[in-house]
């Protein structure tokens, strides 16, 4: 085994290589008077991991600003690619002229070689190729690296998608940039030309928190990637919108609740309101969904089949649900199936017909079914029946005074 000590680290691995990022900085430096000075930067841990079983240090290097997630990390053909933003921090309180507004960056790094070629000795990730000054005034809200093509999304109040060359590592370039509204949080690639993203719906403005939007883009023209289509997501009907609170999708910032096979793409949306019954008593409302939809780089999107898979009967009924997460978590796609997973149920239609094919409750444990606090504490040295009977199986097991 390796070790790194280091702070709260984004972990990254592709088939050979793994690489652990940390904050150079711990996480209040921003606010202290003494290291308010001191630049974002985020240090870069490398292990090979080419050989199974096997894990060998790399080397360390550092880059400019901080990164957002494993996305804006990438090896290719053993080059390190990164994606940052500094200046992000606004410090307010700095002189004006040392005040600075978010920059975007992508690093090139690779492991320094001596004058023979020799990397023997090295342990240092050495910074090789640089583009900065990306959306100068923005962040990056999501990035994707794909072979010698990189993507960054980043926003203000439109949300720029560019393109960058990464295939000369020396020498990275922004190729391309598409203004749309709204902003994507996360970038699949469907194939070579074609984008498939997710975020939120917004205007000029800015964004609109209770819209989930899909977007398809075309990047055939690499300098001039282009919006093939739009999808915006909701959890209830258009005519109904207005009865109900904000909806929201795990998916926006979680991409395993982001499930893509074979065309289709489920995404969980969620969304409440307030209701109250004859006698004037108060619930809520919840309604937990999987929306499917119809992935086509020359159609667009468009919802599969009209229909959704609704889990809200596991929930209302139940006023406790506040205490879980009643969303549709996870989706998995098996054979003409798909599984919509939950924290209180599972269920399982067919894809050609979206019927139910089965379901099943989950067992949920709820607050009146916890003994949170006992009527009367247990002394220190009170013996707990159920223990002993459990340390008395344990010591036959492993003979006396042992342990497993």
């Amino acid at each position: 085994a390796d070790h790194v000590m280091s702070n709260w680290a984004t972990i990254y691995a592709s088939a050979d290589m793994l690489v652990i990022a940390e904050m150079a900085n711990d996480w209040w430096w921003f606010w202290d008077d003494e290291t308010a000075r001191y630049e974002e930067a985020t240090n870069l841990h490398a292990f090979d991991i080419s050989q199974p079983g096997e894990t060998s240090y790399i080397g360390s290097g550092r880059v400019n600003g901080t990164i957002l997630d494993q996305f804006s990390l990438s090896e290719y053909n053993g080059f390190l690619r990164v994606a940052t933003t500094t200046g992000q921090w606004g410090r307010w309180w700095l002189p004006a002229e040392e005040q600075t507004g978010p920059e975007n960056h992508v690093f090139v790094l690779e492991q320094l070689t001596h004058g023979d070629g020799s990397t023997n000795q090295s342990t240092e990730l050495n910074v090789v190729g640089h583009v900065g000054g990306i959306a100068v005034g923005e962040r990056i809200w999501s990035s994707r690296f794909v072979g010698d093509r990189g993507y960054l999304v980043t926003f203000r109040n439109i949300d720029p998608l560019w393109t960058l060359d990464l295939s000369d590592p020396a020498n990275p370039q922004v190729i391309g940039e598409l203004e749309v509204p709204g902003v994507s949080t996360y970038i699949h690639p469907l194939d070579e030309n074609h984008l498939l993203t997710i975020g939120i719906g917004g205007d000029e403005n800015g964004l609109d928190w209770g819209s989930t939007q899909l977007s398809l883009f075309d990047v055939t023209d690499f300098a001039n990637p282009v919006l093939a289509s739009q999808l915006e997501l909701s959890p209830v009907a258009a005519d109904e919108k207005h009865e109900w609170s904000w909806a929201w999708s795990e998916a926006t910032y979680e991409h395993k609740a982001f499930q893509y096979w074979n065309g289709k793409l489920a995404i969980p949306l969620s969304t409440y309101r307030h209701t109250w019954d004859a006698s004037g008593y108060g619930h809520y409302e919840y309604v937990s969904k999987l929306v499917l939809v119809d992935v086509s780089t020359t159609a667009g999107l468009s919802i599969y089949d009209g229909s959704s898979i609704d889990h809200s009967m596991f929930y209302n009924g139940n006023d406790e649900w506040y205490w879980d997460r009643p969303d549709i978590r996870r989706t998995v796609f098996i054979d003409d199936y798909v599984y919509a997973i939950s924290q209180h149920g599972v269920t399982v239609h067919q894809l050609d017909t979206m019927e139910l094919s089965a379901s099943a409750d989950l067992p949920f444990n709820s607050p009146s079914d916890m003994n949170i606090f006992e009527d009367e504490p247990r002394e220190e040295n009170e013996k707990d029946p159920d223990r002993d009977a459990d340390d008395s199986d344990d010591e036959t097991a492993t003979g006396s005074g042992g342990s497993a």
